[in-house]
């Protein structure tokens, strides 16, 4: 499978930056190179709400590390959606 979405430097090693970060953040996305909470990518990944998310093993990992609280999650769309 393609990853349309796939960058050069998404493996790349280096340190991962300090900030900014929330108090909820717990999660730091290598693709994207921003600190969120991995429920959040959770939801992503089940949802398919970004396209630059699909087919990314961090979002897999997310998804079966909240597999029971994502499990609960009703998916609705906005009126004209």
């Amino acid at each position: 499978m393609s990853d349309s979405y796939h960058d050069e430097d998404d493996d790349a090693a280096g340190p991962i930056p300090p900030g900014p970060r929330d108090t909820t953040d717990d999660f730091y996305c290598l693709r994207f190179r921003v600190w969120y909470p991995s429920y959040d990518c959770a939801i992503r990944t089940q949802f398919r709400t970004s396209a630059g998310c699909l087919a990314c093993d961090q979002g897999r990992f997310n998804l079966k590390r909240h597999e029971a609280a994502v499990r609960t999650v009703r998916w609705r769309l906005a009126a004209g959606d």
